[in-house]
């Protein structure tokens, strides 16, 4: 990855660990800390993007930037285990649009961001137990009423706030270059 994309990934981290900042502090006044909705829509809409812009390697330096910022700060109660999860994420989405990459160089936006969110979705079945149940010791009750929550701010805001970030940045010929 060249310089200058490095650079755009962890500005994009930048960016998102300062709305994450916020995010997670509103979610903790909005739900008692009890779940992230702000914070896992930021989380993933930068993510999507970077993995889009720049692979895996982007999508890590984004994530782990926006993690570490939010772990710096103690933007939320769990700001130690983001990085980990993060970066399970980060590897796996943007490994995935490689691939589309060059297997489909010329797949439209909307369907790489649908199959980028898809992945993402799939991988919240286990890494929102492992939050839940093992991290937080709450009973599998309460990981089956959080996982469709989840799915769906992931499929749903995370997604469509990425793909108009993304048409915004792409009509800039000089942030693609």
């Amino acid at each position: 990855m060249h310089s200058r994309k490095s650079i755009t990934a962890i500005m994009l981290g930048v960016v998102a660990g300062v709305i994450a900042i916020m995010a997670e502090r509103a979610d903790a006044v909005i739900t008692g800390g009890n779940a992230t909705p702000l914070g896992f829509i930021n989380t993933y809409t930068w993510l999507l993007v970077s993995a889009t812009m720049f692979g895996p390697v982007g999508a890590i330096l984004t994530t782990e930037v926006q993690a570490f910022l939010g772990l710096i700060t103690g933007a939320n109660p769990l700001s130690w285990l983001w990085p980990f999860i993060n970066l399970i994420f980060a590897v796996v989405v943007g490994i995935v649009s490689l691939l589309l990459s060059r297997s489909c160089p010329n797949i439209k936006l909307r369907t790489r961001l649908i199959i980028l969110s898809l992945t993402c979705a799939i991988l919240d079945i286990p890494l929102t137990y492992i939050v839940v149940v093992v991290v937080l010791g709450l009973p599998v009750r309460f990981y089956l009423l959080a996982l469709p929550m989840y799915i769906a701010l992931q499929l749903g805001p995370s997604t469509i706030i990425s793909y108009a970030i993304l048409r915004s940045i792409l009509r800039v010929p000089a942030l693609v270059t």
